[in-house]
């Protein structure tokens, strides 16, 4: 289905936020991150759905029809050879983390809401807390793959085996939060659907 007609109804605009490639410290500290485009010259693919292929392929997350083992070889290898991390999936990655918390309250918002996958549970976050380190962001269920606002204003939320967060909201707001947040990526169109490189 495509990702706009899922979400019809509840938000008009989502917007693709592309996990990037990242360098960790010998303390395991971020010290460097990467996008996408970078890679995809790094590593000599064509354009990001290659990219996406072969880092769906590389955690086997595609099926057999749709998989490149040599495109997966690929990216291993570049990214060994150059000390990057590959993206994380499923999950949102720690390179973004703050940068979305302050998109949100730069919207106004000084709470969410931290949910599981299976909408078991959720649990009312304050924002700062989050940011300084001190909110308690675990779930019984198993990591957070949703926060969003107390009236579901925005909503950020990841899937499974996909290298990207989802940015949920009008199109006003996506656009105010990525005059700030640059965040690399691209607008779901009517056809764009979770496995869009495919």
């Amino acid at each position: 289905m495509p990702i706009l007609e899922f979400y019809r109804g509840y938000f008009d605009a989502v917007y693709i936020i592309l996990h990037p490639f990242y360098k960790l410290d010998k303390d395991n500290k971020i010290t460097q991150v990467m996008a996408w485009k970078d890679f995809q010259s790094l590593a000599g693919f064509k354009n990001i759905n290659q990219l996406d292929i072969a880092l769906r392929t590389y955690i086997g997350g595609l099926r057999t029809e749709y998989k490149n083992k040599k495109d997966a070889d690929i990216l291993e290898q570049a990214s060994n050879l150059h000390d990057l991390w590959i993206p994380s999936e499923g999950n949102f990655q720690d390179t973004l983390d703050k940068e979305m918390l302050k998109s949100l309250q730069e919207q106004g918002h000084q709470y969410m809401y931290i949910g599981d996958e299976w909408g078991f549970e959720r649990k009312l976050c304050y924002i700062q807390d989050a940011l300084e380190g001190k909110a308690d962001m675990l779930l019984t269920w198993g990591p957070e793959k949703n926060w969003y606002t107390s009236h579901n204003e925005i909503l950020y939320t990841t899937h499974w085996d996909s290298h990207f967060t989802l940015l949920c909201s009008n199109k006003n707001t996506v656009e105010n939060i990525l005059a700030k947040h640059p965040f690399e990526g691209f607008y779901c169109d009517e056809k764009t659907d979770i496995y869009w490189s495919t």
